[in-house]
């Protein structure tokens, strides 16, 4: 499968402002502002550096449900690949179930099951151009 880069990790935070304050000083710059999805039932804070901090809102929301019973920290790993579709049916290929499908304005994510990936959960993204946020936002 071609991986064009990391992307970006996801990390769940119990309070992404006091995370993004915190990582912000550690790295130097500040994290994008804080948005919210009332359909996932999160809060989300960027940084350029590639990490998403996450914030359950909702405990009967999709994310709230991911993230009962887990412990603060990197919980997702995500690459860029140039074509969704080969790189699903290369995962496939090697037994690695694909949990989640998602289309946001451009931007396409597919998520899968960590057992087949020795507890790594693997996320794949394709959008146009080098900035995820702004492919989502468009």
């Amino acid at each position: 499968m071609k991986v064009e880069r990391i992307d970006h990790f996801h990390a769940y935070a119990k309070d992404v402002d006091a995370a993004a304050k915190l990582f912000g000083e550690i790295f130097g710059s500040e994290f994008g502002p804080p948005w919210e999805s009332e359909d996932w039932g999160c809060k989300v804070r960027f940084h350029p550096l590639g990490f998403e901090f996450i914030q359950p809102t909702d405990p009967n929301k999709m994310v709230g449900q991911a993230l009962a019973g887990r412990k603060e920290g990197i919980i997702m790993i995500s690459l860029k690949v140039p074509n969704m579709d080969e790189a699903i049916a290369e995962m496939e290929s090697r037994g690695i179930k694909l949990q989640q499908l998602l289309q946001v304005a451009q931007n396409k994510e597919a998520s899968f099951d960590p057992t087949n990936t020795c507890g790594v959960h693997i996320e794949l993204c394709e959008y146009p151009g080098d900035d995820i946020q702004a492919a989502s936002i468009e």
